[in-house]
C-alpha cells in the first residue's frame, strides 16, 4: 500500500488575510456609496458587517482550535493602512533583525557563548596564570558577537582578550582547540537551549507582522545565525516573513553582516523593493549602521541606556516595543 502522508498544515495567516482583504472590500463599498444611498441604509449595512466581523473572527479561532494550534488568526477589525504601522507613507517592506526584535533568542546566543568562552578562558588562566575573567554576556556579546557570523565572533572576542587560536576545520569536534571546535561547541549548546528553553516571540512582534501583512508591506527576518529557521518556526513566526536573510545567504553569496549592509540590500532584492522603501528594524548600533548606509528608514528596538545608544548613532525612531507603533485600533 502507498504511503499515507499527513494533509498539508494548514496556513491560519493566509485564511485570515483572504477573509481581511473581502471584509474591507466590503467596507469600502460601503464608503465609496456614501452620498449617493440613504444614510440608514448605510448605517445598517454598517452594523451588519461589524457584526459579520466578528462572527468571522469566532469562526476562525474555532478553525484553530479544530486544528490544534494554540494561535488565534487575527483579523482586524478595520482595514489596516501601511499609515497604521506608525512608518512613513513610503515604506513597502520592513526588514527585522531575529534576535532581539523579532525573538528572545539573543539571550539564548548570549548564554551559549558564555559557557564556550568561559571554558576557555577558565583552562587559559590555569595555564598561564592569568587572572580569570569570565565573558560577560551583556557587554561582551555586543561589542563582539551579536550580528556576526560565528567564527568572526569567535576571533573579535578572543583578539580583545590577547589571545590567539588556530582557524581549524570545519568538521573539527566541539573539544578541539581551535576556532571552528568553539563554534561547533557553541552550535550544539544552542540546539541543547532550543530543546529545553525554546525560543519566543517578543511581546507585539506577531501583532505587527500580521498587520504588515494585511497592510500589503512586505516582510523579511535578517540573522548572521545558523539555527535562524528552527527559531523563527519555534517562535510561529514562520508564516508571517516572506524572506529569510541568514547564515545560508551569507555562505552562498558572500554577504557580510552588520555594519555592512550585505543583508538589508539583499533582502529588498529578494522582495524586489527598493531600499529607500524599506524601513529596518534593529536593536543593535551596528544594526543601525547597516540601514542607514542602505539609505532605508531606521528603527530601534530597545530599552534604558541601549536606547539612548540607538539615538546617537542614527535611529529616525527608538521604540521599547513593536506595540507602541501600531495604531490603537490594530491592538
Amino acid at each position: 500500500m502507498p504511503e499515507e502522508r499527513p494533509p498539508p498544515r494548514l496556513d491560519l495567516d493566509a485564511l485570515a488575510s483572504v477573509w481581511q482583504r473581502s471584509l474591507d472590500a466590503s467596507q469600502q463599498s460601503l464608503g465609496a456609496a456614501a452620498g449617493t444611498l440613504p444614510a440608514p441604509y448605510l448605517r445598517e449595512h454598517a452594523r451588519e458587517l461589524a457584526h459579520e466581523r466578528a462572527q468571522t473572527a469566532d469562526i476562525l479561532a474555532a478553525v484553530a482550535r479544530a486544528h490544534g494550534s494554540p494561535l488565534r488568526p487575527w483579523l482586524s477589525p478595520v482595514q489596516v493602512r501601511p499609515a497604521m504601522l506608525g512608518l512613513p507613507g513610503t515604506v513597502e517592506a520592513c526588514l527585522f533583525d531575529l534576535d532581539g526584535v523579532l525573538t528572545n533568542s539573543a539571550a539564548l546566543h548570549a548564554w551559549a557563548w558564555s559557557v564556550v568562552f568561559d571554558e576557555l578562558l577558565l583552562r587559559s588562566s590555569e595555564e598561564t596564570g592569568w587572572q580569570f575573567i569570565p565573558f560577560a554576556p551583556g557587554a561582551d556579546y555586543r561589542a563582539y558577537i551579536d550580528g556576526r557570523p560565528r567564527l568572526e565572533g569567535i576571533h573579535a572576542f578572543l583578539d580583545s582578550r590577547g589571545i590567539r587560536l588556530p582557524e581549524g576545520r570545519v568538521d573539527d569536534p566541539p573539544g578541539a582547540r581551535t576556532a571552528c571546535g568553539l563554534a561547533r561547541r557553541k552550535g550544539e549548546l544552542v540546539l541543547q537551549g532550543l530543546r529545553q528553553r525554546g525560543v519566543a516571540a517578543l511581546p507585539g512582534v506577531r501583532r505587527y507582522l500580521e498587520a504588515a501583512g494585511r497592510a500589503g508591506v512586505k516582510r523579511a527576518v535578517l540573522s548572521a545565525s545558523a539555527n535562524a529557521k528552527p527559531m523563527l518556526e519555534l517562535a510561529a513566526l514562520t508564516p508571517l516573513v516572506e524572506v529569510q536573510a541568514d547564515a545560508d545567504l551569507i555562505r552562498s553569496e558572500g554577504a557580510r553582516t552588520a555594519p555592512a549592509p550585505d543583508l538589508l540590500l539583499a533582502a529588498c532584492r529578494r522582495l524586489e523593493v527598493a531600499p529607500e522603501n524599506a524601513a529596518a528594524f534593529t536593536h543593535s548600533a551596528a544594526g543601525v549602521a547597516a540601514g542607514r548606509t542602505a539609505g532605508a528608514t531606521v528603527v530601534g528596538v530597545a530599552e534604558g541606556a541601549q536606547s539612548e545608544l540607538l539615538r546617537g548613532v542614527g535611529a529616525g525612531r527608538v521604540v521599547p516595543s513593536m506595540l507602541e507603533l501600531l495604531d490603537r485600533r490594530l491592538l
